[in-house]
């Protein structure tokens, strides 16, 4: 973990005032950060000069009356294109966004011919390929949701991006929720937002094609027995250490699935995101956080 982060670093806070802070995304062409609030249905933007800021609103739902408690995009995603792709509850959908325009457009919205329930996060593998998972957390009911459910699993799905074909995947989990890719593409993780199953998941991948079953990378239930904790949003570094969201801030999770340090904000903190300026950006109920990584 020394090697990681100093244990003196400072945690900044770059603004509040939020319900819900999301889904956090560095744009390298732009130098900013982005990040959702789906219960403000709003995406928001940060740089170094501008400060916060809101970009995009709605960012989801665009209709006039209340849809549900979280109408706007959760997960983001800039992918090797330099393209904004957007989990969009508002829409059920994968929304492709052009960042000078702000023009949306669907990149997949059903799956065997249903509608999502709603796209929660994604990631992008190294042959272009999407992964997405897909609980109901932005259904107007919920979980309890059965009068607008389409789709019986709460699955995780990937999307060709040649021709936008979809498939499930992954229909075995009550709850996915983050997702994230190794940068060599060889395993693809899954949070799972189950106070039952608060696991980690881990799948093996060859060529983008998921190879046996799922492994529980990490229990945190039997990681941390005294507190209550589960992963959220997921992110892992160049050496394959797991960036996990979790309780009051980020548990970082070495390649063999063992808990090696946390980086402890005070704040319930949903997702992470690695800036290009060495920075770990966390997303942390109603603020926006950072601290220097070495």
């Amino acid at each position: 973990m020394q090697k990681i982060i100093d244990a003196k670093a400072i945690i900044e806070n770059l603004g509040e005032g939020l319900q819900w802070a999301e889904g956090p995304v560095w744009n390298k062409r732009g130098n900013y950060l982005l990040f959702s609030d789906p219960r403000l249905n709003t995406i928001y933007r940060w740089d170094k000069e501008g400060g916060l800021r809101p970009f995009i609103k709605p960012s989801g739902y665009e209709g006039t009356d209340w849809y549900s408690d979280e109408p706007g995009t959760n997960g983001l995603l800039i992918n090797k294109e330099g393209e904004l792709i957007a989990c969009d509850h508002g829409n059920r959908r994968i929304t492709k966004i052009d960042l000078s325009t702000n023009a949306k457009s669907a990149v997949v919205d059903k799956w065997e011919g249903k509608r999502f329930n709603s796209p929660n996060d994604i990631c992008e593998h190294p042959l272009g390929y999407y992964f997405f998972t897909d609980p109901p957390y932005g259904l107007p009911g919920r979980l309890n949701d059965t009068s607008n459910r389409e789709i019986v699993q709460n699955g995780v799905y990937r999307v060709n991006k040649k021709d936008n074909s979809v498939e499930q995947v992954i229909s075995d989990l009550a709850r996915p929720n983050g997702i994230a890719v190794t940068p060599d593409g060889s395993k693809l993780y899954v949070a799972l937002s189950d106070d039952s199953k608060p696991y980690l998941m881990v799948y093996t991948l060859e060529k983008a094609n998921i190879k046996g079953k799922g492994k529980v990378f990490i229990d945190f239930e039997k990681a941390f027995p005294t507190e209550k904790l589960r992963a959220d949003g997921i992110k892992v570094d160049k050496k394959g250490n797991v960036y996990a969201a979790a309780g009051d801030g980020v548990v970082v999770i070495g390649p063999d699935g063992t808990a090696i340090g946390r980086i402890r904000s005070g704040i319930r903190t949903a997702n992470c995101a690695f800036g290009a300026d060495g920075y770990l950006y966390m997303t942390a109920s109603d603020r926006l956080l950072r601290v220097k990584l070495k």
